[in-house]
């Protein structure tokens, strides 16, 4: 993934996020395919940002590696 040459961990910010926290590869062919693929809904979305962070790191939560 550009700008996470050994990942991305759950929790930390995108590395290709500009000051205004959009996505910096945008239409982009680098765009990663898991970026590309997400689909955004009102349910993931919420009612704010941090209602979507919530939903996000919930998602990252059940779908992480067993260690």
């Amino acid at each position: 993934m550009p700008g996470h040459p050994a990942g991305k961990a759950a929790g930390d910010p995108c590395a290709n996020l500009t000051a205004d926290l959009r996505c910096g590869l945008w239409q982009r062919p680098e765009r990663p395919a898991c970026c590309g693929g997400l689909q955004a809904s009102e349910e993931m979305c919420g009612a704010d940002r941090d209602a979507a962070l919530s939903y996000l790191a919930h998602l990252e939560r059940i779908t992480a590696p067993l260690s």
